[in-house]
């Protein structure tokens, strides 16, 4: 018979990677949250913003620390695990399982931000997924998912890449807090002209 058949269109790749190369390209692109804050721009002409946008960005501020905040502590565990295993071997193996080095590190892991800021703005699902997907990328990176398994030399040098890691955040996370402080202080100077404007 001479009935032409329809082609078939190509197979479409399963969602789970999609959505995770959705994740990455989010944070890799040049228009993320962070992006926005640090750019001179965003702080410049703060007079003459409306209110709205004053708070507006002042939200923005708020969630990006808490999304820094969560991203360093999570950080600051695997450093510590790693941190755990290299002194351990410095006393030749001594000084309790691995198991209980861990546990212990993983319970004292700190639970809010640091110095002492009330939480502002919940942390929606997607960016805590979001860092902790950062995370098992850079544990999958160092190869540090079973540190027991690597020689000196790797996990020494695991360890540096967390340690760098967390000051990239932790100056990302500075970053925010100046610009953020910069908002805060026209706010008050506004609330301090027209105390109305609290509640409005």
């Amino acid at each position: 018979c001479s009935r032409s058949r329809a082609r078939r269109p190509p197979p479409r790749p399963p969602s789970s990677p999609a959505r995770y190369d959705a994740v990455l390209v989010s944070e890799q692109s040049g228009n993320r949250r962070i992006d926005r804050i640090r750019r001179p721009e965003f702080v410049e002409g703060l007079a003459d913003l409306s209110l709205e946008d004053l708070r507006t960005r002042r939200d923005e501020c708020y969630a990006e620390r808490e999304y820094l905040s969560l991203l360093r502590r999570l950080v600051q565990g695997r450093a510590e695990i790693l941190r755990a295993e290299v002194e351990r071997r410095g006393r030749g193996g001594e000084g309790g399982s691995r198991v209980d080095q861990l546990s212990t590190i993983l319970s004292s892991e700190g639970q809010g931000p640091s110095r002492g800021e009330a939480v502002k703005v919940g942390l929606p699902e997607e960016e805590m997924l979001l860092a902790r997907r950062r995370i098992e990328r850079l544990v999958a990176d160092a190869e540090i998912s079973d540190p027991g398994t690597l020689d000196d030399e790797r996990l020494a040098a695991a360890v540096e890449l967390l340690v760098r890691e967390e000051r990239e955040v932790s100056q990302a996370r500075n970053d925010v807090l100046h610009v953020m402080n910069a908002l805060q202080e026209e706010l008050k100077r506004r609330y301090r002209d027209d105390p109305s404007l609290v509640l409005s």
